[in-house]
Order: structure tokens, then sequence, then C-alpha cells
């Protein structure tokens, strides 16, 4: 057992949570919920892995209880970290979001075969797209794989091999040894608040601990759940599932203020406006600091309201493929998606990168000492509650170098014409997502991710050819984020930090598994995509589409742009950091910046949550006990909204699945 100091300094005792019974939830969640959440994904796009994540949980809890063998705290918080990877909820680097990494592969069929593929021209070569595609991401367009629609076939050889050495083995080492080091200094030195691990702790905590008062809470904010997640999930889900027919009572996941005779195109052409209906997005305003949401929407609305506003009116000229793509009518998702090709994709670059060097400079003596554990931290700083047990960070970076050094050498081998000095440069690009993204993580609980980063290095770098485009060096940060959240949750639920690790490896294997022999058998039934399989027949062609995008090299490089970006908002940071230190003037630089990153329906809600939380529930249960169990209320909430979407898209399986009898 691990020892490390708990709150007010009392140490506590760390235990394991990786067990047999641990690793039974997550077998059980890759054998029976993987299947059907990849079957709800096919037909309606919705997803039950988060849902799973809170039935296990209680199912476990449950049964443990009446065996007279309770699931420790530290069992429960494995089940409730890793089952909804374990049931298809966490897309790998280098798929498309939403599918199970076998589904993925079809995808590639789909993309080869594609006659979309075929309509885009390589503007290198003169030819279509179709031809372009390596024999190392997907079989030939020819290939007999895809006649017998299966998996054993030679021609899919070469494609897992090549996936599974750069994300099975090269990028998990690499993302582990970010996550760890970021523990270090994020954890263990700047003691962040994580406001979203206090929330998965509190769950696991109540559900085990079963404390009178905790479970009054969670068990009235649990039927609210239940409530409202009939109304948002439960309908739409059912009647999509069996009528093929998306009746909403509540729209999702936003209601859209953008088009239409009372939207914002009215008179703000260009912009994007939205309030999401979501529950999660609304009580974790409850979580966050006021400041922290104030200037999240801040960020959101600049940039992706006045900014696509001005970019179409005043900047039309520095921006004329936007001024031509929009059109009134547009959808707030059409609007987002399209304005970020057309105008965002570079800014918010910059944005990232000007949140990563303020934080550095800011905290640079944290940064040093990080790699000096001998001579203690800087002057007037404590060292935080929580004691990791990692190697230290020199080992730390060290093994992430080499991770990511040999992930360009591999890739370099297979597309040997590609700048090796632009590759290379995904060594450092990855260090600093996952140093901002973790501090985005842990001072605001969302995620701020950067898309198509590889595509706009591809582009600067003036490469011509289309190889590159599906395939990259591995690219850090991604995870790491959520994996040190998950490291907060386990202290505050005593549980040791490896066994996430150990957990997550387990899952991966698991999760792979599963995921072949119900996508073989899905993919035997009837084609992928086909009317058997309706959503795919949507989504994939768009995703297609904006596929095709990139490597047609419609989008033009524009390095002047994130340059100006970069400093602007550095300045920006930089100013209001100086205002903060000398005037009080509450400022986060964090929530402005990842504010910019997330559609107005999120910034927006959650701030309207924090005001329903600190103005509305304070009055109805008083505000200490609002401070106290909050965390309690948006678990109790998050369960009862992820139980109902659970039930509804299995029951919608098993209607599904009468098609396929012979009678």
């Amino acid at each position: 057992m691990e020892r490390t100091e708990g709150d007010l300094g009392v140490e506590v005792t760390l235990k394991s949570g990786f067990t047999s019974r641990s690793i039974l939830a997550l077998l059980i969640a890759s054998a029976i919920f993987l299947p059907v959440n990849t079957f709800l994904y096919m037909i309606s796009g919705a997803s039950v892995a988060a849902a799973s994540v809170y039935i296990l949980a209680i199912l476990f809890v449950e049964l443990s209880n009446l065996l007279g063998s309770p699931m420790t705290k530290q069992e429960i918080f494995i089940v409730y970290l890793m089952a909804g990877l374990a049931a298809g909820g966490g897309a790998a680097p280098g798929t498309i979001a939403g599918t199970s990494v076998f589904l993925n592969y079809v995808y590639r069929r789909y993309y080869t075969v594609s006659f979309l593929t075929e309509s885009f021209i390589d503007p290198y070569t003169g030819k279509p797209l179709t031809y372009m595609v390596p024999r190392w991401w997907a079989p030939p367009a020819d290939s007999g794989a895809y006649l017998v629609r299966s998996f054993f076939h030679w021609d899919w050889a070469l494609p897992m091999l090549v996936a599974t050495i750069q994300y099975g083995v090269i990028w998990i080492t690499a993302e582990i040894a970010l996550a760890m080091f970021c523990s270090r200094l994020f954890i263990e030195t700047e003691e962040l608040p994580f406001p979203l691990a206090d929330v998965s702790a509190q769950l696991v905590i109540t559900l085990t601990g079963r404390e009178a008062a905790r479970m009054r809470y969670f068990t009235i904010s649990t039927f609210a759940g239940v409530a409202y997640g009939a109304l948002i999930f439960g309908v739409p889900i059912m009647s999509m599932g069996m009528f093929n027919i998306p009746f909403q009572l509540i729209p999702i996941p936003w209601i859209d203020l953008t088009p239409g005779y009372w939207g914002i195109e009215q008179f703000m052409p260009g912009a994007a406006f939205g309030i999401a209906t979501d529950p999660i997005t609304w009580i974790t305003g409850f979580l966050l600091p006021f400041p922290v949401l104030v200037y999240m929407m801040i960020g959101s609305v600049a940039c992706w309201t006045f900014g696509n506003w001005l970019a179409l009116t005043a900047f039309k000229d520095y921006f004329p493929s936007w001024s031509v793509e929009w059109d009134r009518g547009m959808s707030l998702s059409l609007v987002w998606q399209r304005s970020y090709l057309r105008v965002w994709a570079y800014p918010q670059v910059g944005f990232i990168l000007a949140l990563a060097a303020l934080t550095f400079a800011v905290g640079y003596k944290t940064f040093i000492s990080a790699f000096r554990p001998s001579r203690g931290l800087p002057p007037g700083r404590r060292r935080g509650r929580f004691r990791t047990g990692f190697p230290p960070n020199h080992v730390l970076l060290a093994i992430y170098i080499a991770a990511s050094a040999s992930s360009v050498i591999f890739f370099q081998s297979l597309i040997p014409d590609f700048p090796a000095w632009v590759s290379a440069l995904t060594i450092p690009v990855g260090l600093v997502m996952a140093i901002a993204g973790t501090r985005a993580r842990g001072e605001t609980g969302q995620i701020m991710t950067i898309p198509y980063v590889w595509q706009g290095m591809i582009l600067m770098s003036g490469y011509p050819k289309a190889d590159a485009f599906f395939f990259s060096p591995t690219m850090g940060g991604t995870m790491a984020p959520i994996w040190v959240e998950g490291i907060k949750t386990g202290f505050l639920t005593e549980t040791k930090p490896m066994d996430l690790f150990k957990a997550y490896i387990l899952t991966v294997i698991l999760y792979h598994v599963f995921s072949f022999i119900y996508v073989s058998f899905f993919w035997a039934i009837a084609p992928i995509p086909s009317s058997q399989y309706p959503y795919t027949l949507i989504y994939w062609p768009i995703q297609v589409i904006s596929q095709n995008v990139w490597t047609s090299r419609q989008i033009v490089a524009n390095p002047l742009l994130l340059a100006y970006s970069f400093f602007g908002m550095a300045s920006i940071g930089a100013v209001g950091h100086i205002i903060n230190r000398f005037t009080g003037i509450p400022f986060s630089f964090v929530g402005l910046v990842t504010g910019t990153t997330l559609p107005p329906p999120y910034p927006v809600s959650m701030f309207l949550g924090g005001l329903l939380g600190r103005y509305a529930l304070t009055r109805l249960i008083g505000k200490e006990k609002f401070e106290a169990y909050r965390s309690v209320i948006v678990a109790g909430i998050a369960t009862g909204s992820g139980i109902v979407a659970g039930i509804a898209g299995a029951l919608v399986v098993l209607y599904k699945s009468i098609w396929i009898l012979p009678f």
C-alpha cells in the first residue's frame, strides 16, 4: 500500500482498485455494452457508453451488497473511470469520432470505394483521391476483403499492423508519460482544482459509503436526472430506433438560435448562437468559479458570434471562402463547422500556443522546480497534499521524447519524402498541447482540443502529396488531461494512481477484442453503410467530404494569421494578468481561451447554470448545503440522465434485432 497526504495534511493509505471484481465489470462492459453502443451509433448516432458507467457502478455496488461483500470505493473508481472506454466510448487516435476501432476500419473501406472520394482530385497528380489511398492505410478499392466483408483477409494485415504499432504501442507509451508528467506538475505542485474530479469522487464515495445526507441529495438529484433524461434522451432515442423518426420534445444538443425568423442571422449574418440542452452542460456551471464561467462565455461569443459576423462583413476580404460558403438559413452546427475551416483553424492554434506560453511565463519557477525536486519548491510555495509516486519529471520527459521520436521515425519510414523537420515538430507540439489542455481541464473542467493540427502542419510545410493526410506521427496531449483528472479522482477516493494505467491497458485489450468480434458480426449481417444502419448513411459521407477538403487542399495555409492570433491573444492574457495582479479584478485567461474552442451553446448554458446554482439552489437548500453537496447533486443528475439513455438504447437494440430473425 502507498501513503499520501489528504485534506488538512492527514496521511491516508492508498489502496488498490484493480481487482478481480473490477476486471469482471470491465469485461461485462465490453461484452455487453460495446455491441449495444456500436449498434446504436450506426442506427441513430447515439451512445450508451456514458450511461454504462453509471449502470455498471450501481449494479456492482448493489449486487456486492446483496452478496455480503461490498465493493470498495477503489474498485468502483476503476469501474467508473474505465467502463465508458470498455463500452466503446473512447475513440482512439486516427479514428473518426463515435466509432469503435474496427468500425473505423470499415469506414476506411467506405472512404476508399466511395464515389465521393473519387469526385475529389489530387492537385499533385491530377488523379481522383481514390487512387491516392496508401495500402498501409486501407486495402485497395478492388480488394477481395471488401467483397466478402471480412477482416480475415491478408489485405487487412498491413493497415492493422501499422495502426497497432503507431497507436496501440507508441501513442499509449507517450500519452502515459505525459499524463504522469502533468500529474506531478498540476496535482502535486500546483494543486489545480479539477472540478469534475470531485464530481466523480463524490459519486463513488456516495454509492459505496451510503452516508444518509449524501444519499438523500444523490437520490433526489438522480430522480431529477431521470425525469429530464426521459424527455431529452429517452423519447428521441426510442422514436428514432423504432420508427426512424427523431421526435424531440427538447432539441438535442442545443436550441438553435442561429437561423430563422427569430435567429441571430437576421441582424448579425454569419454569427452562431444557441443554448445547450444537455443537462451535464448546465450542471457543470454549479462547479466552476464564476469568473471562469464569465470569461468562457466571453471567449466563445467573441469568437463564434461577433468574430464570425465581422469575418463575413467588415473583414470579408481577408476570409473570401467564408463569405462564399455562408448562406442564410445555415444551422448553428453548419455555421460552426464551416467557419472553423474557413476562419478559425489557424487562429485557434495561435490561441492555444498563447495559453501555453503565458502559462510558462507566469509559472516558470514551478516548471523549473519540477525538474529539480531535490532543491525544493520556489520560495514561499508549499508542496501539494498529494504524492503520485511517479518517476522524476526528467525521466518521464525522456520517455515521452523517445516514444514520440520513434513515432516520427516510423512515420518517415512510410512517407520518406515528407520533411522530417516538420514531423519532428509534433514532439514539442504534443507537449504544449498536453500542458495547455491539462491546465484548462484542471481549472475549467472542459476539454480543450485543436482539431486539424496535423493537416495545418502539412499545408504550411508545402509538402505536395496526399499520403501524409492519411497518417501522422503521434500527437501527444489528447488523453493526458483526462487521465490527470482521473488520477486526481483516484487520490480523492484513496486509490493507487498506477491502477488507472493498469486498468486502461486491460481495457484497451478488451475493447479491441470485442470490437473485432461484434463489428465483424454487424458487417456480415449487412453492408456498412446501408439502410440497416441509417446513421452511417448520413454521417459517413459528411466525414468523407470533410476529410477530402483537406486532402485535396481546398483549405489554404495561413501562417501569418496564426502569428497574429498568437501575439494578439498573448497580449490580452498579459494585460489581463497584470490588471488582475494590481487591481484584483477577476481574470481567467484559461477560461477565455477555452471559450474560444467551444461553440456558444455550451459556455452560455454553463454560465446560466452557474447563475441557477448560485442564486436559485442556494435559496432553496441553503448556501452551506449547496457548497457542501453540489458535487453530489451534479453526480446524481448525471447518473439519472445516463441511466435513461442506457435503458432506451438497450431497448432500441432489442427491437431492431428482431429484423435478423427468419420469422
